[in-house]
């Protein structure tokens, strides 16, 4: 399968693996829709891609966002969503409502998705989910990523089942050096990267564009659904 003339949206593409998606995708020949909650930000997504992408600012965890967004696009082939958020919160302790609501998000998200812009798939095209090794290897501090996640990932399996023959996979990235990490960890990211990349067998983090073409792959690949993809640079092995 290609993506010459293929439908593709992509939610979070303002930024990070998402916009690095949307370049692909785009690059490939497909007709790109981006999504984001950050209306300046897409502005600026939308001129650096160029060649006709479409953007529309929409929250991703907003149900009425989404089945407006979708009502706009009509049919298409493929979507993406990268909407997450990275929440340390140690023990659980502090106020766990507001943690649990950004926590929530990635999930949130991946509802709304298949609800409103599921139908309007056509056969054959796929929705493609965004996962985290937080799922299998959980760290300190992370109970709640790693619930998040561990969720996309039976959701992406029982959807698979259930949607066909439009496609439900799941991308797993390890250590990927994005604005979202560097939010994250803020001065800290620097020495994070370096130890990564002791840590790797690949020997260095993760960049968003070897997580888009993992994407792409999962969209182009007629025969993958129920899959979670890592992309981690062997972060399982060690």
């Amino acid at each position: 399968m290609e993506l010459a003339g293929a439908v593709v949206l992509v939610i979070g593409g303002s930024s990070g693996i998402g916009l690095a998606s949307a370049r692909l995708a785009n690059e490939r020949g497909a007709r790109v829709w981006i999504a984001a909650r950050d209306a300046a930000r897409l502005e600026r997504a939308k001129r650096e891609l160029g060649g006709g992408v479409e953007a529309v600012a929409a929250d991703a965890g907003d149900e009425a966002a989404i089945a407006a967004l979708a009502a706009r696009i009509g049919a298409l082939d493929h979507v993406l969503s990268t909407a997450g958020a990275v929440v340390h919160v140690p023990r659980l302790e502090g106020e766990i409502a507001d943690q649990r609501a950004r926590s929530d998000l990635r999930v949130r998200a991946a509802l709304n998705v298949v609800r409103h812009v599921g139908p309007r798939i056509r056969p054959g095209g796929s929705i493609t989910l965004m996962s985290g090794t937080a799922s299998q290897r959980p760290h300190a501090g992370g109970a709640l990523d790693s619930a998040a996640c561990a969720a996309i990932e039976g959701l992406t399996r029982a959807l698979a089942l259930e949607l066909g023959p439009v496609r439900v996979n799941a991308l797993c990235p390890g250590p990927i050096d994005t604005p979202l990490l560097a939010a994250a960890l803020g001065s800290a990211r620097e020495g994070y990267l370096a130890q990564v990349a002791k840590q790797l067998p690949v020997g260095r983090a993760g960049r968003a564009e070897d997580v888009a073409q993992a994407a792409l792959f999962l969209m182009t690949c007629g025969f993958a659904t129920g899959v979670v993809l890592p992309v981690d640079g062997g972060l399982r092995l060690t």
